[in-house]
């Protein structure tokens, strides 16, 4: 694997940091091709790639991401390429280009591979710069590149010869914009897939009891929600009445009960959740209490009719 400008075990750390906080088209892009088709295009002088780069497929990522590879694999992932980057003058950069499989993949790894101390980074249409690391997202894709020290300006440059050869953007999953319904801006509003993704956010139980299709969650100061959609309204009444059988008998949580439409619990932290059936979804909130959520509730579902 090239070291880029990062040394090796500064790189696992920075991929391990990400994955742990997490558990916390153009024709051009094709990852079995040479990654010079795709970011040393003749519009982009003065950097080149150094040796060959390398293909990761399927399991492969085990040995790229030491820890953290179940999450991508969790979304779909199929492969990454991963090349050193020469800019003359500097030492080389790693970038690592993941094809995610679907743009919604790619906004999920996105969304949770969050560091609080990121910056806006701007290329693709999401994108954040770390201590030795930018990020971002277009497509099916998610890119990182690593460095140690780098002007803004080439930083950016290298990112923008990269996203500009990949194909069409998207916008994040509809399940985002449809939950993100609290009082202000959401610190954080995350697309999941998976007891892996959904317990990254909050741990439920080690056990996959929703077993939903996706997922999406925003987290406020005082307050969580959780949208969980289900293949359609019959499947969500099934695994609603099992997941409240299970979560009532469950000695994890305390003050369980069950009313018409909704079952209700409290965690060991004293938190109240909230479950609400609603069509085909399940509505989740895990708050201190003392929270009015009809409101809440009424506009989430107002959101699932537009």
């Amino acid at each position: 694997m090239p070291l880029g400008l990062c040394g090796s075990k500064q790189k696992k750390m920075i991929r391990f940091v990400l994955s742990i906080f997490c558990l916390i088209g153009f024709a051009g892009l094709q990852a079995q091709e040479s990654i010079n088709s795709i970011i040393l295009p003749e519009d982009c002088p003065g950097i080149e790639v150094s040796g060959e780069s390398k293909l990761y497929v399927g399991d492969d990522l085990f040995s790229l991401i030491n820890g953290g590879a179940e999450l991508y694999h969790e979304f779909g992932f199929v492969e990454v390429l991963v090349a050193e980057i020469l800019i003359p003058g500097l030492a080389p950069l790693e970038v690592e280009i993941y094809d995610m499989g679907s743009p919604e993949a790619a906004w999920g790894i996105y969304s949770l591979t969050y560091t609080s101390k990121a910056k806006p980074f701007m290329a693709g249409v999401a994108g954040r710069r770390g201590e030795g690391f930018a990020q971002f997202i277009k497509g099916n894709y998610m890119v990182y590149m690593y460095y140690d020290q780098i002007q803004d300006t080439l930083l950016q440059y290298v990112g923008g010869c990269i996203s500009g050869h990949i194909g069409l953007s998207s916008g994040p999953p509809a399940l985002m914009d449809i939950v993100e319904v609290g009082e202000g801006a959401a610190g954080r509003v995350l697309y999941f897939k998976g007891n892996l993704g959904l317990s990254s956010i909050y741990n439920f139980h080690y056990k996959d009891v929703f077993g939903y299709k996706e997922g999406a969650a925003a987290i406020y100061p005082d307050m969580k929600i959780f949208l969980l959609e289900f293949e359609n309204e019959g499947d969500c009444i099934d695994k609603y009445i099992e997941t409240s059988d299970f979560f009532m008998n469950s000695s994890k949580y305390h003050d369980q009960i069950t009313l018409r439409g909704s079952f209700h619990m409290k965690d060991r932290k004293d938190q109240l959740i909230d479950c609400y059936f609603e069509n085909k979804f399940l509505i989740i909130f895990i708050h201190s209490g003392n929270m009015e959520l009809n409101d809440i509730r009424k506009l989430i579902v107002k959101q699932m009719e537009l």
